[in-house]
């Protein structure tokens, strides 16, 4: 017997609203701090996401760092871990009953928490609590895309699980290239772009959840 979503309330598609907002706002705020760089120019290419939020005008992990408005920046970064855990409970039991959706949900949700040390703990303030804080993101939130792209829970959205298996994988392998990157500097990829392969893809399957969520009748 097929076990449908359950019908979408109101606190749900409230949530469907957060999940779209959370990636919205972050990446606004992206490349709003980026342009106000002046010297040195930030780089997508060699720069880390993080290095947007540092507060002091130092060289950090190789890069040049000073971002003048280094606190719009890790306030975006907490917004939106706030912003995917509440939606991501908000939402949760839009899925279909099927499968392992507890799992994959439970990952995202650790990957929203990430988000908030990241913002709370800028990478020059305390690096090592920084990089330990930012692994669900990298890890836990690609994970949980393969996961959901692979779980019965999803049957019911075939646009969410599609997405989420191919932006599982493509963060997954950009986790891989962001450590070639990291550890071989001056090498055919930049860090800063490989990072990206690797974050953005929860960003782009949560906005695409929250539209579809907040659409449902």
């Amino acid at each position: 017997m097929t076990t449908t979503a359950t019908p979408t309330s109101r606190s749900a598609r409230l949530g469907g609203v957060l999940l779209a907002l959370g990636p919205a706002q972050f990446l606004v705020l992206h490349v709003v701090v980026a342009n106000a760089w002046v010297r040195p120019r930030y780089s997508w290419w060699t720069n880390y996401i993080s290095d947007l939020g540092a507060v002091h005008c130092a060289p950090v992990l190789g890069n040049d760092v000073c971002s003048p408005l280094h606190a719009g920046m890790n306030t975006a970064f907490v917004l939106l871990g706030v912003l995917l855990l509440a939606g991501t409970v908000l939402t949760a039991n839009t899925w279909s009953t099927q499968g392992n959706r507890r799992v994959w949900q439970a990952m995202v949700g650790l990957a929203g928490l990430s988000w908030v040390v990241v913002g709370l703990v800028p990478e020059d303030v305390d690096l090592t609590v920084h990089s330990i804080g930012a692994l669900p993101v990298f890890i836990l939130g690609n994970a949980a895309l393969v996961i959901a792209g692979t779980s019965a829970s999803t049957r019911t959205r075939p646009l969410a699980r599609t997405a989420a298996l191919a932006l599982g994988i493509t963060g997954l392998l950009g986790f891989a290239l962001t450590a070639f990157a990291a550890t071989n500097a001056g090498h055919v990829i930049g860090v800063g772009i490989a990072e990206r392969v690797t974050v953005f893809p929860l960003l782009l399957w949560v906005l695409v959840v929250g539209v579809d969520v907040v659409r449902e009748r």
